[in-house]
Parts: C-alpha cells; structure tokens; sequence
C-alpha cells in the first residue's frame, strides 16, 4: 500500500459546507513503494480544505467511536463515518486517534525520577533581568529536584559549556553556585547549546527515568546549525531513538517562535512563550509539576492501514513507517494529558469491502511499571442507500477535521505575516472566519473550536492595522498567536 501527502481539489462549495465522504479498500497487496511521505502540493486556500462532506439533512450522529482504558489512560478512536458511499467519487475517510489522561498525582514512592539538563543560552541579548530570571529559574528547579534525580547544566553563546555533567540533585548548593556564575556573552548558538543538552541525557539515559531537554534562549539561532528543517529532524530523531524529549522557552520580543514551538512539538515536549522574565520561574513550575506526574511511559501508537487505502494526510504529529502501519512515538503521557492525531485517507475507486483500521496504544504504567496494550478497530463499510450513510457521521470527528483544517489555515495566515504579506494574512484570516461561521453548528458545541474562534477573530482584528504596528507590538501579537495556535493543535492546557 502507498501512504503520501497530497493536496485534494475541494471546490467552494465543499469547503463552506462541511464533510466528505470515506472510501474503501481494495484487496490487492501493498506497493513495493509502501507509505511515501511527499508534502502536499498548495494551489490555494479552498483546494486546501480537507474536511468531510456533510449532507445538508443529516439529522442525526451515529457514527461510532470505540473506546478502551485502563485507567488513568483512555484510547479512543473513530471514523467520520461508519460507511461509504459505494457510487460515489467522494471515497475519503478520516480517522481521529485520542489519547488522553484523566487526573492522576504520584505520590515519592512512585515518582518516575528526572534525568534532566537544563540548557541556557546566555548571549549578550540574555543581559539584564534576563539572565537574572533565568538563573532563578533553574535555580528554582534544583530546589525541587529529588535525590535520586540526575541533571545536567549547559550554558552557550556562540559557544557551548557543560557547566556540569549529569550529576544526583544532593548538593544542591554547589549547583546553584554553578548556575549564579553565569554571565551574558555573544552570539547564540542554540543548536549546539541544544545538542550537548541531549547528550548529556543521553549518556545517562535510563529507561525507567524521563528523559527531557529544557531549553531557554531569548534569540534566534545565528551561530551554528540554524536550518529549521535540520533541526527539527534531529529533534525527532533524539525522541524517536533516544527516547529524549524536549521543551523549549522563549524569552521576550525577538527569539525565533516558530522553532522554538517546532522543536517543542516535534520533541513531545511543551512550548512556552514568556514575554515577561519575572514569569520565568511560574512557568518553570508549571513545566516541573507535569514531569512529576507521569501516568505512562514509552507510549508508542501503531495504525495498521487497510490494504488500498492512501493516507494523504496526518494531522498534529510526526511518525515513522514501518510495512503497513504508522508509528507515533509519543513517548511520556502526563496527568491530564491529550493526545489526538488524525489521518486523513483516500480509497481506491474499485474497492467494494469492509475496511479495517487497528489502532494500537502500547506504554508502561507508573505506578506498577505493568505493560499495557490497548487495541481499538474502527470498520469502514460499503453502504449503497443514502439514508442510512447521511445519518451515520461522527460528530467529534467531524469537529476535530474542521479544527485541524482552521488550525492549519492560522498558521498560514502566522506564515503570511511573518514575510510582510500582510494583505495575503488578512485574505486567509478573512477566509479563516468565514470557514468557522460556516460551521458555527460545530463550533458552538466544542470549546476547542470556540477557542480557536476567538484567536482568529483576534488575529483578524489586530491585523488591520499590520502595517503601522511597532517592531515590538508584531512581535508580540505573533507570538502571542502563535502560542495559542500551538496549544490548541496540541491540546496542551
């Protein structure tokens, strides 16, 4: 079978309505060429819009979602639809994967420990209440360390320094002296301040422990390997074969927010915006109470795609290939933690049969170290009478096609203006809306899309005035946007 990114010519009148319809399987036997990974191709703003055909009398949501848990973890999954149309040129499906943690807190007898290094850039940018802060915070974090928790500190300007090798948090003293001994220098080298980060969890990597790089700078990576492509695969490659996550945290107007959110989402880990130095140790906090409360590890999501099924599209997340299934690793899972991921999938024109979709959910447990396999079907069946296709949609996952789809839209719009196009933002800002209010029957009934309403509308509305905005109020206003758009792709709290 083939699996590959492609653009879909949906017309405007698709685009305004709302849903498509699934497609089936055939039998034949997968391609030599199995799961390619080409990049869509864009021709504008409607042919982009991958959403689910929605009849205009539906008038009900039968579409089934299977669930399994075990608890504090809950998998579910389900089709936009349980049927497809065995006469129609339509033959698409959506496939929405959720994961999500429900409240959990570890007591200290089984509290995963830390295998830490805190990476802090400490160029002549950081001078100032900056590096005051910053040192603060890492401060901050060793004081709320454990004795069988192991961290590492890295300082880099333009150049890199392990300021100390993986040691046990016991003489706390001694660290924050280390860390009291920084001072501003020159230039930002942020990978390489990034990469001696991830060694330094590496070479006292431990599978029982979590395993996290947190990475604080104020600037944009203008020393060593800037390329934001080449750091983001090395970024997943670390997760993926590491089993190192990352978080980032960008401080102030004029560090690079794009990579900075790239590289936290890319990593599994979080990303956060910080205008104000003086929050710095609160959102350090807030980061620290989520390590300290993991309910799973080594969580790995394998997606068995059914014979003749195209995956065009995957939403919010990066994955591996492997024969004829789709692996996310999405390694840690914290208290009250979400996941989603969604495929969008083409059938191919002569297939006539029930379609299987397997999702698996493999990850340990932390408070009795029990490996747990979860596994959901979701069946995909020809259906020749309208009727009974028309009123078998899956709402929830009719709502998250249309949030990934104005998610995507923000980020292009976020694009626009990073490159001075400011009538082009606005076009898709407008677009965008209208999109929403198009949907406003889904909107209304999920908080993430009125949430993701509200942004837009906001962005639209500071838009205007793009082009006599200060240097400081456009860097603000995108991170800002960019900050939300980040947490509601990645249903971060």
């Amino acid at each position: 079978m083939t699996v590959m990114y492609k653009s879909i010519i949906i017309g405007a009148a698709i685009a305004i309505m709302g849903f498509a319809a699934l497609k089936t399987i055939n039998e034949k036997k997968p391609s030599a060429t199995a799961l390619q990974t080409k990049a869509p191709v864009i021709t504008g703003w409607l042919n982009d819009s991958l959403v689910p055909i929605i009849p205009t009398n539906v008038s009900g949501y039968k579409g089934l979602t299977v669930t399994k848990k075990s608890n504090p973890v809950s998998f579910s999954s389900a089709l936009d639809n349980d049927y497809y149309r065995t006469d129609t040129i339509n033959r698409h499906a959506f496939l929405y994967i959720d994961t999500h943690v429900g409240e959990f807190i570890n007591d200290n007898a089984t509290k995963v420990p830390l295998n830490l290094s805190i990476v802090i850039d400490r160029s002549g940018s950081m001078s100032g209440d900056k590096i005051k802060y910053a040192k603060n915070a890492a401060s901050y974090v060793i004081d709320q360390l454990q004795s069988n928790d192991y961290v590492s500190l890295v300082i880099y300007d333009d150049a890199v320094e392990l300021l100390q090798a993986p040691v046990l948090a016991i003489d706390k003293a001694s660290l924050k002296k280390k860390i009291n001994s920084i001072f501003p220098g020159g230039s930002t080298n942020l990978w390489g301040g990034t990469e001696k980060g991830y060694e330094q969890v590496k070479t006292n990597y431990k599978q029982n422990y979590i395993n996290r790089v947190l990475l604080l700078s104020d600037g944009l990576a203008n020393a060593g390997l800037t390329d934001q492509k080449a750091i983001a695969l090395k970024v997943q490659q670390h997760k993926d074969k590491d089993g190192i996550t990352l978080s980032t945290f960008g401080i102030g107007l004029n560090y690079n927010e794009t990579l900075m959110a790239d590289m936290a989402e890319t990593g599994a880990g979080n990303y956060y915006f910080i205008e104000s130095p003086d929050k710095l140790a609160g959102i350090f906090s807030k980061e620290l109470n989520g390590l300290m409360n993991v309910a799973a590890q080594n969580t790995v999501l394998k997606v068995k795609i059914p014979q003749g099924v195209t995956v065009q599209k995957v939403y919010n997340s990066k994955y591996t290939v492997k024969g004829d299934e789709l692996q996310f690793f999405l390694r840690d899972l914290f208290a009250n933690d979400s996941k989603g991921i969604m495929l969008y999938c083409k059938i191919d024109d002569n297939t006539y049969a029930n379609l299987k979709f397997i999702s698996t959910l493999q990850f340990t447990k932390t408070e009795n170290k029990e490996m747990v396999t979860l596994e959901n079907e979701n069946i995909l069946h020809p259906m020749p009478s309208y009727e009974i296709y028309s009123n078998t949609f899956n709402e929830k996952v009719i709502q998250q096609a249309i949030l990934n789809q104005a998610n995507e839209n923000m980020e292009k719009a976020l694009a626009a203006t990073d490159e001075g196009n400011y009538n082009k933002a606005r076009m898709i800002t407008n677009n965008n809306n209208n999109f929403l209010k198009s949907n406003a029957k889904y909107v209304s009934q999920s908080p993430e899309l009125k949430k993701l309403e509200a942004v837009t509308v906001s962005y639209s509305t500071q838009m205007a005035d793009a082009e006599t905005m200060s240097t400081d109020d456009k860097n603000r206003m995108q991170k800002a946007s960019k900050e939300n758009n980040y947490k509601i792709r990645t249903k971060k709290q």
